[in-house]
């Protein structure tokens, strides 16, 4: 017996991903910002005996793909196996979001509603009856509260209901009459050819009108001239395209639904949000608030990453003495055992500090709805630049993990912006360069440094986009949707922490222990010379520093991290306090390591994405900016 397969699907920032948390097992990453579900995520769940299987696809507006993303979407609505759709819908949006559900209607899948975020309808006044719009739709509709588990029992016996036979087949809503009669004679023709194709003869009636470039080409061959008729009746009595015709259809049903479920209870002042918005999101006061928000973004994680590391070091060189004895007695375990210790040590005594603030920060921030607005209000200082205002999301990622960043690049329409935003994407610092940077000036330089040293950045990326956008045209605008500022859930925000922990330590501590035990095999075989011979003429004649440091190098390349356990370990000290280095060198090896050459993950989807031209082009531009840049602050500091 094949497991049935269950689909979430609703427009961006509707809660999906949220209410996917709630009802599986997988603890995905969520957050208050659009176009955070880029790509699948799906969990078996055990619903009374019964196992299904949950997706959760990207967020679309329409079926009218005009993206990646939502290509993605679109095309997995269509070849894939779907029994039931749950059809997310933000109710404090409500009119909006209920186009996206009369369109799926016309598609004809089973489909229950979760009316989400019914909370914040009610904060802005909106009483929506979802008894009335259930006798509407003809389907199942569920008050739910994802961001706090609410109405997810409802849910989950709704599922189960239809599963046993329950009819959720939505009703499809007629147009205006004129309209409508030309839906219904082209639905005569089209009947005999869809046969063998998901959705129903009134949905590709409406899109053959509508969008023909989605529907199968041998389906528009046979319909062409009856088509192209009606496109000429309809732009003769609307005076518009077809595509803006039947949208406003739609829009005007999801109108009168809307209007007939709910009504405005008058407030007797704005919600705080809103008022609060109006400093957050201000022309010149809202830079203000952006400026102190990335002052006590960074000066928590300091001060925090700071305390955490303190609490940690001594235990830690506590246990260096257990093998100590094995120096003289077994030197190539001795090296093999300290090798894995450094790598521990280096995960929880180094890394971990400053990514564990990082990384709850963010999910707190991210949940408040402030990312949006950052995005929003940087969204000018882009166009500045050259760079197309979507280009936002990726490089605000970018803070997070070049990774996704890349992957994120597919939101944009263009390639010449894909190419832009991918080349620039290594140079912002990410969550392990944030935490190098963070640990060497916590433990050499403190925390004036570490903003100078983020300025530069900020510099070098503004510079670096300007000076390719130069030679390419113009980016074209975009819509930002940004979403109600909401009071983050710490239970949620301490989950997906514990989620995006749990998944660095997976991936990186084979990197950072195997490739210190590496490192330390390295030293005992004397190879480490060699590799610091190759890397001497950058570090130690151009940036004055120390050609021990060059074998670090090599392994900052596996992961970012791995460069602040190396350096303890070819320097042949126990804390990193305790570096050989000035306050000038430790200056310039951050701004080098916070440049040079992105790590193998990052090195592998940049190729994947934007090709091999291209990331050779990044990679050899990030060896040359982190050379001359290092060289700068060299000489500066000098004087």
């Amino acid at each position: 017996m094949s497991i049935k397969q269950i689909v979430l699907i609703g427009q961006p920032n509707s809660g999906k991903s949220t209410l996917f948390n709630v009802l599986s097992d997988i603890k995905v990453p969520t957050s208050n910002f659009s176009g955070t579900t880029v790509k699948l995520k799906e969990s078996q769940v055990n619903i009374y005996g019964n196992i299904f299987n949950l997706v959760d696809l990207p967020g679309l507006y329409s079926l009218n793909p005009t993206d990646e993303v939502e290509k993605y979407t679109y095309e997995f609505l269509f070849k894939e196996e779907i029994d039931l759709l749950i059809n997310v819908v933000d109710a404090s949006l409500l009119a909006r979001s209920l186009e996206m559900t009369v369109e799926l209607a016309e598609l004809g899948l089973p489909m229950i509603v979760a009316l989400n975020m019914i909370d914040e309808a009610e904060k802005h006044g909106l009483k929506i009856n979802p008894q009335e719009l259930e006798e509407i739709l003809g389907v199942p509709v569920i008050p739910t509260i994802a961001l706090y588990g609410k109405g997810g029992k409802a849910l989950v016996d709704s599922i189960y209901d239809v599963s046993q036979g329950r009819i959720a087949i939505p009703v499809s809503f007629p147009y205006t009459k004129h309209v409508e009669y030309e839906i219904d004679k082209l639905e005569q023709s089209l009947k005999p050819l869809v046969t063998n194709l998901k959705g129903t003869s009134r949905f590709y009636s409406i899109k053959s009108i509508e969008n023909y470039s989605i529907v199968p080409q041998s389906i528009i061959k046979e319909i062409k001239t009856q088509r192209n008729i009606i496109e000429s009746k309809l732009v003769d009595n609307h005076h518009k395209d077809v595509f803006e015709t039947i949208h406003y259809e739609r829009h005007h049903q999801a109108m009168k639904i809307a209007e007939k479920i709910s009504t405005f209870v008058p407030r007797k002042e704005r919600p705080f949000s809103e008022k609060l918005d109006d400093w957050l999101l201000h022309p010149y006061i809202g830079y203000v608030f952006l400026a102190g928000f990335f002052i006590l973004y960074f000066a928590l994680i300091f001060i925090i990453g700071s305390l955490i590391g303190d609490l940690v070091d001594s235990p830690i060189q506590a246990m260096a003495g257990l093998f100590a004895p094995l120096k003289v007695t077994r030197p190539f375990l001795w090296h093999s055992i300290n090798g894995a210790f450094m790598g521990f040590s280096g995960i929880f005594g180094i890394v971990l500090p400053y990514f564990l603030p990082l990384v709850f920060l963010t999910t707190i921030f991210e949940d408040l709805g402030y990312l949006s607005r950052v995005a929003f209000l940087i969204d000018g200082l882009m166009h500045k630049i050259g760079l197309h205002g979507k280009s936002v999301v990726p490089i605000i990622l970018g803070f997070g993990c070049s990774v996704p960043a890349l992957y994120a690049t597919k939101l944009l329409d263009s390639k010449r912006d894909r190419i832009v935003t991918g080349v620039i994407i290594p140079f912002i610092p990410c969550s392990a360069r944030i935490s190098v940077i963070f640990a060497l000036a916590a433990a050499f330089t403190g925390p004036l440094w570490a903003v100078i040293i983020f300025s530069y950045l900020i510099i070098i990326i503004t510079v670096s986009g300007r000076i390719m956008t130069l030679f390419l045209k113009k980016p074209t605008g975009f819509v930002m949707e940004i979403p109600s500022l909401k009071i983050p859930s710490l239970k949620n925000s301490f989950r997906k922490t514990w989620f995006r922990i749990k998944g660095f330590m997976r991936d990186a501590s084979v990197f950072l222990i195997g490739g210190s035990i590496v490192l330390g095999w390295v030293e005992y075989f004397h190879v480490s010379s060699y590799i610091n011979t190759l890397f001497a003429p950058v570090l130690k004649i151009a940036l004055g520093l120390p050609k021990e440091l060059g074998s670090t190098l090599l392994f900052g390349f596996l992961r970012k991290e791995l460069i602040l356990v190396m350096m303890n370990q070819a320097m042949h000290i126990p804390a990193l306090s305790q570096l050989p280095l000035t306050i000038s060198q430790v200056v310039v090896f951050i701004i080098f390591v916070s440049l040079y050459f992105p790590c193998l993950t990052t090195f592998v989807v940049l190729w994947k994405e934007l090709g091999f031209k291209i990331t050779m082009l990044s990679s050899a531009t990030s060896i040359i900016v982190a050379t001359i840049s290092a060289f700068l602050f060299k000489l500066i500091l000098s004087i």
